[in-house]
């Protein structure tokens, strides 16, 4: 806990909140123009549509996203060389524990900020269709957990690489990725394609009559190894980034 303290002591001044703020506040800008003005048959799936929309925005911006957030936790000790200092006060494990856990109560305000915002987009033009919470809470954790993932490999980058420019530049190759993704299949065992693969909320587009039509998806096998994929990540790049961070020669 002390060392958590310390970690939201050094970053007091850095506006990491405002930065993800101003973030995540274009996506909202986004959702709100691809919503103005809803029709008829518009409002009759506007739930689904929005569930449908949140993932594939995901996929593009949440890369870059979390390399900034990993990016703005880690350069302080890049910039004033203090990981030696650190280490001689506490264990490398802990302080990469802290920067972690950081970084997940961040995260778990944006997923919820995004939930809470679709809901309360949801009331004000007053849908038709029914609302499922559970596909809400459960698209919330699903969310968390691709931007937890994304997280901990930016932040793996970040503490190994002095110049931030690399961590950055692996993140928007990712949303790039992401947006090639969303064009090749509905799912990814690649971590910048798991949104896609978490994705709630299927889309039909029938070319003749111009409709589209929202469906809550039955996910196939292969897409639930998907999903399950997320967690692996998770797994995969904890370990991997607190091993390395341990035995980092600083």
């Amino acid at each position: 806990m002390i060392t958590l303290k310390t970690e939201f002591q050094k970053i007091r001044r850095r506006k990491i909140g405002l930065t993800m703020f101003a973030l995540t506040g274009i996506q909202f800008v986004w959702i709100l123009w691809a919503t103005k003005s809803p029709n008829e048959k518009e409002l009759a799936q506007g739930w689904l549509n929005l569930l449908h929309t949140l993932p594939l925005l995901n996929v593009i911006m949440m890369p870059t996203i979390m390399s900034v957030l990993a990016s703005r936790l880690s350069d302080l000790e890049h910039k004033g060389n203090t990981y030696k200092q650190l280490r001689t006060l506490r264990q490398p494990g802990i302080l990469f524990d802290a920067k972690v856990f950081c970084g997940f109560l961040f995260i778990a305000a944006i997923s919820a900020v995004q939930i809470l915002f679709l809901l309360v987009l949801g009331y004000h033009y007053h849908y038709t269709d029914m609302l499922d919470l559970r596909y809400y809470m459960l698209t919330l954790f699903l969310n968390f957990a691709c931007c937890f993932s994304l997280y901990l490999l930016q932040l793996d980058l970040s503490l190994l690489f002095f110049n931030q420019m690399i961590p950055l530049v692996v993140g928007l190759c990712g949303s790039l990725l992401g947006l090639i993704l969303m064009f090749v299949k509905m799912y990814s065992f690649l971590p910048w394609g798991g949104f896609l693969s978490c994705s709630l909320v299927g889309m039909d587009w029938n070319i003749e009559t111009r409709v589209v039509t929202y469906f809550y998806r039955e996910h196939s096998t292969i897409e639930l190894c998907a999903i399950g994929m997320v967690f692996v990540w998770i797994a995969v790049f904890y370990t991997a980034g607190r091993i390395a961070f341990t035995r980092k020669e600083v």
